[in-house]
């Protein structure tokens, strides 16, 4: 409804619809109907007395593992080899790649994506604060990449951030919803479409998807670069085994001596 509408319909003047919005801490009629709208969103999935997940934890761990199952499942047969080949090529060829993303599950998924280009020799930032993001963007330009990772395709520090890398001649990739603002604002798009569960006690379903395209790009590139990665791969294994943590190792590998102890297996 318009605010003369609204008005109408409650039986008060304009004014009086104007002067109740900003007694909610509301700037205007508009930002009135945004907070609404996001309340009433939040309501039906934190209030609802529905509660699928029972207390058995064997269902628990079965719900939670069938999702997990379900979700990349899912997230493979949608997958643009296409534009996954750009994207690995983009990433291998690129003189530094920074990550970006926000909110619970997504700086969770760009933190493991830094942990896993940057094994790789590749010089990597991850950045889930919208300043830092633009102000990351700002200082890229041609040869630089950037890796954007967002479930809904809207959230507006990094589809900004995305528009700043690449007005500055940043190739761009977001592993996002296609046809989101984040979709259009990007060079390249892996398009990731997972249903969200009614259930806000269990794990979100698209986590596990975009971990799993993040384990694809990263053997992708791993790959492409061939004895590059797989010569920073052992440099990086062999520092932690110096340290005492035991990794598993092929049966072909020779032995590492721990402090002139073998290393436990």
């Amino acid at each position: 409804m318009t605010i003369a509408d609204l008005a109408a319909k409650a039986g008060v003047s304009q004014p009086t619809v104007t002067r109740f919005c900003a007694a909610l801490g509301c700037n205007s009629y508009s930002d009135f109907k945004l907070n609404l709208a996001t309340t009433l969103t939040v309501a039906a999935a934190y209030l609802n007395s529905e509660r699928p997940v029972g207390n058995d934890v064997a269902n628990i761990a079965h719900m939670t593992a069938k999702r997990a199952i379900s979700a990349i499942n899912e997230c493979l047969d949608q997958l643009d080899t296409e534009n996954l080949t750009s994207a690995i090529s983009t990433i291998a060829g690129c003189k530094r790649l920074d990550i970006y993303g926000q909110g619970g599950g997504s700086a969770a998924v760009v933190e493991d994506a830094k942990l896993r280009f940057f094994r790789l020799g590749i010089p990597v930032c991850s950045y889930v604060d919208g300043h830092q993001q633009r102000m990351s963007a700002a200082t890229l330009d041609n040869g630089c990449a950037v890796l954007a990772v967002s479930n809904s395709g809207r959230s507006k520090p990094v589809v900004e951030a995305v528009e700043i890398a690449t007005s500055f001649g940043a190739r761009t990739i977001a592993l996002t919803r296609p046809g989101t603002p984040l979709a259009l604002a990007s060079t390249i798009v892996v398009p990731v479409i997972i249903p969200e569960s009614d259930s806000v006690l269990l794990p979100t379903p698209s986590r596990y998807a975009h971990l799993a395209v993040i384990d694809i790009l990263a053997a992708g590139v791993a790959t492409s670069l061939g004895d590059k990665a797989l010569n920073t791969l052992r440099r990086v294994r062999y520092t932690i085994t110096r340290i005492g943590v035991a990794i598993p190792a092929p049966k072909t590998d020779p032995t590492p001596l721990m402090n002139g102890t073998e290393q436990e297996e």
